[in-house]
């Protein structure tokens, strides 16, 4: 099979650049949000990266590597979304199920936690890094919509469906099994009275328990889905996608450097998750282990050996499917929800 070439216009080392500046410019975003309200800095900034994004979505010549993949995508997606229904369920119960939720219960020792503090008592560069707010789940999700829209860009040598996939199918996967772990086992939350913050009182009938977890609670935290962290889990699957399918020439001036800056933001994103008592330490190794074994696991969804043939030069444009378009429409508004809500 022939190799897939980048354009001499396009250097593929333009999707690293674009990955460092998202991760190294948040005094200049949160100067943005000083300036204006938090909600209309992310539309203007959304708004201006749907205009690029469609204006090179309409000038796409190869949908002949990406319609064949949308059903493939969808039926993932679909199982992702029936996943993370049933998982909000589940939060709620769990944290309903916990005997001493009304009680001051301390938490865990941690012992990540007590050697931060110590070091940097000493090293003060040490409290700097972690607790500096350089990395968000918006960041890691920016990460990974732009790796499958590099496609776009010729930054990649595969499909951007092929890749969501994926990620779409690993997120399925690695949750069942986070499900399984924080209801088999009850922590007790970094922060006591979390219950009385969080939720209403746990109603008198079984079934108004379990309605109530798909009714009135909101998938974006519980109390007791400790192990492991889910917001760990996500932020994992975009330095393991940029891992697996960017590899751009020209070394660390390249896909080297993206990839590393991921995974030092991923350390990072989690020590403050620790150190902000959101999550133990070990909620947080579990879900990088937990989420990189499925994701080599479900290698069979879309192989990095399958890379795209190379189009020769003059090769007419594919047919663009204008239901392929309404389903990345679709994708943008809920990317979008998420963005402007800040909710991820």
């Amino acid at each position: 099979m022939r190799s897939f070439k980048t354009t001499s216009s396009t250097p593929a080392q333009g999707l690293s650049k674009f990955v460092v500046a998202v991760f190294t410019l948040p005094v200049f975003t949160q100067q943005l949000y000083m300036s204006t309200p938090g909600w209309l800095s992310r539309i203007m900034a959304l708004a201006a990266g749907i205009i690029v994004v469609f204006s090179k979505i309409l000038k796409f010549r190869r949908w002949r590597d990406e319609t064949p993949r949308v059903p493939k995508f969808l039926l993932w997606f679909g199982l992702m979304l029936a996943e993370l229904i049933f998982e909000n369920g589940m939060v709620w119960l769990v944290s309903a199920s916990d005997q001493q939720k009304y009680e001051t219960v301390p938490a865990l020792q941690d012992n990540v936690e007590l050697g931060v503090n110590i070091v940097s008592r000493h090293v003060p560069l040490l409290h700097w890094f972690v607790y500096l707010k350089a990395a968000t789940a918006l960041h890691f999700l920016i990460a990974l919509l732009a790796l499958a829209f590099s496609v776009l860009w010729d930054q990649v040598p595969y499909s951007g469906f092929g890749i969501m996939t994926r990620v779409v199918a690993t997120i399925a996967a690695s949750r069942l099994i986070r499900i399984a772990c924080f209801m088999s086992t009850v922590l007790p939350n970094p922060r006591p009275g979390c219950y009385a913050r969080r939720f209403p009182p746990v109603p008198a009938s079984v079934w108004e328990t379990v309605k109530l977890g798909y009714t009135t609670i909101r998938g974006f935290g519980g109390c007791n889905d400790l192990i492991f962290s889910g917001h760990g889990a996500f932020w994992t699957l975009a330095p393991l996608a940029h891992q697996s399918y960017y590899h751009s020439k020209g070394g660390w001036s390249g896909s080297r450097t993206s990839t590393a800056l991921l995974w030092l933001m991923l350390i990072q994103s989690s020590l403050r998750d620790v150190m902000e008592h959101h999550h133990y330490s070990v909620d947080m190794v579990l879900a990088v282990v937990v989420t990189w074994a499925c994701w080599t696991w479900l290698e069979w969804v879309y192989p990095p050996s399958q890379r795209l043939q190379k189009r020769l030069p003059g090769s007419p444009p594919d047919k663009m499917e204008p239901w392929v378009l309404g389903v990345i429409a679709f994708g943008l508004f809920a990317a979008a929800v998420i963005i402007i809500g800040g909710r991820a």
